[in-house]
Parts: structure tokens; sequence; C-alpha cells
């Protein structure tokens, strides 16, 4: 079991109400696909500046004998995992905005903006 499942699962056990471990929503098929063609998008301007990247999608299947019916099952938030020379980090978006796991973010509308500013990483004054 990986570390997110074990914490999914733990969120949707009686007793266990802690929102930060709530799993992510069930998104529409639609808005799932929308998502995607916005991280491939950026992943493309990434691949143009040397930066590898890996789309991955979710999909949460809910699967329990004891209770009829079961919670939902479904897409979930798919995610740009961005492979950088001094780190990794993780991209979502919500269709407006490429967040990043570290907390930054940037506009969707421009793909190739986004990606330098990602390439760029930290400014320079914050390097080791």
């Amino acid at each position: 079991m990986t570390p997110m499942a074990g914490r999914e699962a733990a969120a949707t056990e009686p007793g266990h109400s802690n929102p930060s471990l709530t799993p992510a929503p069930i998104l529409p098929e639609a808005e799932v696909t929308r998502r995607m063609l916005l991280l491939a998008q950026l992943q493309t301007s990434l691949a143009g500046l040397g930066v590898r990247s890996v789309l991955a999608r979710h999909h949460r299947l809910v699967l329990q004998y004891n209770r009829v019916p079961s919670g939902p099952s479904g897409m979930t938030d798919p995610e740009l995992h961005i492979f950088l020379p001094e780190a990794t980090d993780t991209a979502t978006t919500d269709g407006s905005t490429y967040r990043l796991a570290g907390g930054r973010q940037c506009p969707a509308g421009d793909p190739a903006a986004a990606a330098a500013l990602i390439r760029q990483g930290r400014p320079a004054a914050h390097r080791s």
C-alpha cells in the first residue's frame, strides 16, 4: 500500500476525521481531461527547456465489503511530476493556475512562461 493510500484509508475509517487526510474529490471525466491537457501543455514547455516530467492520472477505487453503497470511486486530480536538476516538484492545476507542491503558483494561460518560472526555481539569492 502506498503512503497516500494508507492516509486515504485512515481518513475514511470511523474515528479518523483529520481534514488534512481527506481524500481528493472525485472529478467529472471532462474536468480530468481538461486538467490533463493543461498539464500536458506545461510538460511540453518544460521538455523544450530540457526538464523531464511525468504526467500521472489518479483513480481512487473504493471497495468496502461491509458498507453498501461504498464510497465514491473515480478520477481525482492529475499531477505532473517534475524532475529538476536540483530537486523534484509536483504540479497540479484547477484550470486557471498551475500549483506546485512547494506552494508556488503560475498562471495556466501561458504554459511557456510557467515552465520558465518552474525551471528557474528559487531566486538566485536563496540558492546555497
